[in-house]
């Protein structure tokens, strides 16, 4: 399976941006490590959905010491 990006492998997406997102809902807020656990994701690849959908205007972001918090923007 090859995702958006045209990668394959550990970076196939296996779950949707809708499902990610519909996640972050329920959660309100949630960390990159919280993302990663949730969907059995690397750390680095958890990292790399959530700042595609912040680059997309899908999630804010915000560094919180050591750690980024991820949420759903106001509409």
């Amino acid at each position: 399976m090859v995702d958006d990006d045209g990668r394959s492998g550990p970076f196939t997406k296996q779950v949707s941006d809708d499902e990610l997102l519909e996640y972050v809902k329920e959660e309100e807020v949630v960390t990159t490590k919280e993302v990663a656990d949730h969907f059995d994701y690397h750390l680095q690849t958890a990292r790399r959905r959530l700042k595609q959908l912040h680059q997309q205007g899908r999630l804010n972001q915000k560094d919180v010491g050591k750690r980024f918090v991820w949420w759903l923007p106001r509409n």
